[in-house]
């Protein structure tokens, strides 16, 4: 990547959401507190040492407790974030990312160049803790810009809202590490929570749910995800991630067909209700 010329180091704060993150804050923590100016965190009402944690990690850290109230989401936290920093530049991330000294490098001397507002940078997955390298997955995302050109939008997965010209937005060639969830458990609880915001968006859409949709979309994701991303190299877990993609695919559109097509446990009763009314009646 060509820079150009270098000027004077503008300070650089990370911003990130969290809830119950106590396992994954120390690891967060050691990789940036060395070399950033500030992290911002906005805690979703966190009920293990989450805010224990953040407070005791030192003046670089503000740590915000900021549940989330009904009708907002992820992007209004990271939004929340934003306009609590003051560095110049973000690096919005997860708690369970993890830079590599080679991108901090990047990031560092990336900053300085004043022609541009923002970076995409990829990331290398972690599937049950395994590092999915040679995987292909088109998370290409712009995490790090100018405090004052990005906003977020978005139910669950945060879309960027970028100000600048496309012209003033580079590409890092170094990954950052997701290290994910900590077992199979915690990734099938996260996809309670994705399948229904999933859900509505189909609806939202207008989408009508069919029988084959059932069986078409869940199928071609994760053939695509086997094939085409390469899941096909990562043995015992590739099968799993794939077999993922197709039931969690599968719970999409059937939570979409369920609210489409709901009948109220109010109707059943009435309806056995009048069974009864109609077999004394009978007597």
């Amino acid at each position: 990547m060509k820079y150009s010329e270098p000027s004077a180091r503008p300070t650089l704060g990370v911003v990130a959401i969290s809830r119950n993150e106590e396992k994954d804050l120390p690891g967060f923590f050691e990789h940036l507190l060395p070399w950033v100016d500030e992290i911002v965190i906005v805690d979703d009402g966190s009920t293990d040492r989450t805010a224990e944690l953040a407070r005791a990690a030192g003046a670089k850290v503000k740590f915000i407790t900021s549940p989330r109230k009904p009708g907002e989401f992820y992007s209004h936290q990271r939004n929340k974030g934003i306009d609590a920093a003051t560095s110049d530049w973000l690096l919005h991330m997860d708690i369970d990312e993890r830079l590599t000294p080679e991108l901090a490098t990047e990031i560092t001397a990336a900053i300085r160049d004043p022609s541009m507002d923002a970076y995409r940078y990829r990331r290398l997955d972690f599937s049950l803790h395994r590092p999915l390298r040679g995987l292909w997955r088109p998370w290409n995302h712009i995490q790090l810009a100018r405090r004052t050109r990005l906003r977020f939008e978005g139910k669950i997965h945060e879309t960027g809202l970028l100000e600048p010209h496309a012209g003033r937005v580079g590409q890092l060639e170094q990954f950052t590490s997701h290290l994910k969830e900590a077992d199979y458990v915690e990734r099938v609880r996260k996809n309670l929570t994705y399948m229904q915001a999933e859900a509505e968006k189909m609806l939202e859409r207008g989408a009508r749910i069919r029988w084959f949709d059932f069986l078409i979309h869940p199928i071609w994701r994760a053939l695509k995800f086997y094939f085409v991303h390469g899941g096909f190299r990562h043995g015992v877990v590739g099968v799993l991630d794939g077999m993922f993609v197709l039931t969690s695919t599968f719970n999409w559109y059937a939570t979409a067909w369920d609210r489409a097509n709901a009948i109220r446990r109010e109707e059943v009763e009435c309806q056995l209700r009048q069974l009864w009314q109609r077999k004394g009646t009978a007597q």
